[in-house]
């Protein structure tokens, strides 16, 4: 073998080596925005979550019985609240001078441009199925009442890598089904 054809080979390897390097490590990185979802410390999955778009915590009023829409986004690693719907004024509910503006829409009242920052993570502590607490996505829901009563769930947006992007699995709490009675 002449040297010149040693050179292209010994150059083709390492071009090789330097793209499967390349690969590995953009399948690895953390590169994808999405909320991880935790049940009393331990994983439950993640959602993806594309840069700029909201997901929506939602409920049923514990007093009124209404439902009740809080609409969240990420903004440098926090959380943020920025609207809310809801069918009515219950306890600790409502529009707060100063914090975003309120109107109509329909049989709901609206209160958008809120700007509420709370932090790196939400936890909230499942109501039960009357509560109906679910998390949703441009793409997932996840019903979290039926199987997580009375368990603290956190959700906190991370970056996830395009590995464990394509290996997700659903984060769906999976539970027993009730024995017939």
């Amino acid at each position: 073998m002449d040297p010149s054809t040693a050179v292209r080979r010994r150059a083709g390897m390492a071009l090789v080596a330097v793209l499967a390097a390349v690969l590995v490590a953009g399948a690895l990185l953390p590169l994808w925005p999405a909320l991880r979802l935790s049940v009393d410390d331990e994983r439950l999955g993640h959602l993806s979550l594309a840069e700029g778009e909201q997901f929506t915590l939602s409920y049923v009023h514990s007093i009124d019985h209404l439902p009740i829409e809080e609409n969240l986004e990420v903004r440098d690693g926090e959380l943020v609240v920025d609207s809310t719907r809801l069918r009515q004024f219950g306890a600790g509910m409502g529009h707060i001078p100063g914090e975003g503006t309120g109107r109509a829409d329909g049989e709901w009242w609206v209160i958008e441009d809120m700007n509420r920052p709370i932090g790196p993570e939400v936890a909230i502590r499942v109501g039960t199925a009357a509560v109906d607490h679910r998390l949703r996505t441009p793409d997932t829901e996840v019903r979290l009442s039926p199987c997580l009563t009375s368990r603290r769930v956190v959700v906190e947006p991370v970056r996830i890598s395009t590995l464990r992007l394509l290996l997700a699995g659903d984060p769906q709490p999976h539970c027993d089904e009730p024995s017939p009675g």
